[in-house]
């Protein structure tokens, strides 16, 4: 039995059980919706902040998936079939993500979310599981997502656990990532939301797992108006190196407070905070030399094309948002095309079927040459901008990161972590 036959085999064992032990129900309006007698469309949920702090998530994956479902729609859809977005407005919240999620599974009837951000799947994951919707994120690197579930559960953007990886290996091996400056009392910040608070096990354990102990681990509430008291708790340690977990509004106010407190070591920060958008907020005299962490860019000259669909630079999330949306488009044709019919069930089943390498598969980076490797009876090998799209056995991608520094007031390329040495 090879790799897509268990798949298979084991998708359908899991919803009989969860059909026997009254989970998982079925929602008529999307399992109804086939192409035998087509017409009626079908919907995908973007599960994602609309509203409050984190609102630019929801604005640029939006601005990513619906030139690129307005392209599937005119190729002729889904075996005539034209996909249509709905919001799920989260809020960044837990509550509202429930709510947000409940109301496109059970009222909108969508076959599939993407999303959800990291700050809502502690409770949407109950709701992905109830409903039996499959999702793909592009933003969710939250490690509670690493083993959600062996079925349901995708992602496009690689794990925090990666990240925090990623940020130890290079502090403690600085000659080949940093320049060779050592660091030799390292601090890490973290805020309290659950997307932050993410990062902080990976990075502490990382650290040891490289023979670092960390100075200090500091805590400390978000949103708040004055970060003093905690920024000199982390002085009074003498780190020359402080990792900084937050939201980018907490980030400036904690680093331009350290700055006026005398601090002259480095920072590092995560992905939130390594764009052009963080420098402007922070100030460029007080970021300058600042590292930061983002995916390594793959397919340059796919890249290049995308931008010019979406007629700009592609922004955070983008990529990994073209990937979810072309691998879950794909999933709904191969379904259609195998059972004449798109069900949540089946675009789970061949989720990975279209993304996964088998021997003799043909490479494909977007929906229209995925499409016509489906009609010619061929096996998929999706490698999209993200790279490689190769799902585990719990939906997760390991990818390169890129080791990024404020150079001149811009984040420039320092060095490249390849995904073999994050294992």
């Amino acid at each position: 039995m090879n790799r897509r036959t268990l798949a298979a085999a084991l998708t359908a064992a899991t919803v009989a059980l969860a059909a026997s032990c009254g989970g998982a129900p079925e929602v008529p309006g999307v399992d109804d919706q086939n192409t035998e007698g087509g017409g009626g469309g079908l919907k995908l949920g973007l599960l994602l902040p609309y509203t409050g702090q984190y609102s630019w998530v929801g604005e640029n994956v939006e601005e990513a998936v619906r030139p690129l479902v307005e392209q599937i729609n005119e190729a002729g859809g889904i075996g005539g079939q034209k996909i249509t977005l709905v919001r799920g407005d989260t809020e960044g919240t837990v509550d509202a993500g429930v709510l947000a999620a409940r109301k496109l599974a059970n009222v909108d009837r969508v076959a599939a979310f993407i999303g959800p951000t990291s700050l809502s799947f502690a409770g949407v994951r109950q709701v992905v599981v109830d409903t039996g919707t499959p999702m793909i994120s592009p933003t969710a690197g939250t490690v509670e997502l690493d083993q959600a579930g062996k079925q349901l559960f995708h992602r496009t953007v690689p794990s925090d656990s990666l990240g925090g990886r990623a940020i130890a290996r290079a502090l403690t091996q600085p000659g080949s990532y940093l320049g060779g400056r050592p660091y030799k009392r390292v601090a890490l910040m973290v805020g309290d939301a659950p997307a932050l608070v993410s990062f902080r096990d990976p990075i502490e354990q990382a650290m040891r797992d490289y023979g670092t102990t960390l100075a200090t681990t500091v805590s400390y509430n978000v949103d708040k108006a004055s970060y003093r008291s905690e920024v000199g708790r982390v002085l009074r340690q003498n780190p020359d190196m402080i990792i900084l977990v937050g939201q980018p509004a907490d980030s400036a106010k904690i680093m331009r407070q350290a700055r006026e407190s005398g601090y002259g070591g480095g920072w590092f920060v995560t992905q939130d905070q390594t764009n052009a958008d963080y420098v402007e907020l922070a100030g460029a005299d007080v970021v300058e030399g600042v590292y930061g962490l983002q995916e390594a860019e793959a397919a340059p000259n796919l890249r290049d094309q995308f931008a010019e669909t979406i007629d700009e630079e592609l922004d955070i999330f983008q990529a990994n948002s073209y990937d979810a949306i072309n691998v879950t488009a794909l999933a709904m044709y191969a379904a259609q095309k195998a059972e004449g019919r798109v069900t949540r069930e089946l675009i789970d089943t061949h989720v990975v079927e279209v993304a996964n390498p088998e021997d003799g598969d043909t490479v494909v980076t977007g929906f229209e040459d995925g499409k016509k490797a489906i009609d010619a009876g061929e096996g998929l090998d999706y490698q999209g901008l993200s790279g490689p799209v190769d799902f585990d056995d719990y939906g997760n991608i390991t990818s390169p990161l890129t080791i990024m520094q404020v150079r001149d007031g811009k984040f420039a390329e320092a060095a490249t972590i390849e995904a073999d040495a994050l294992r």
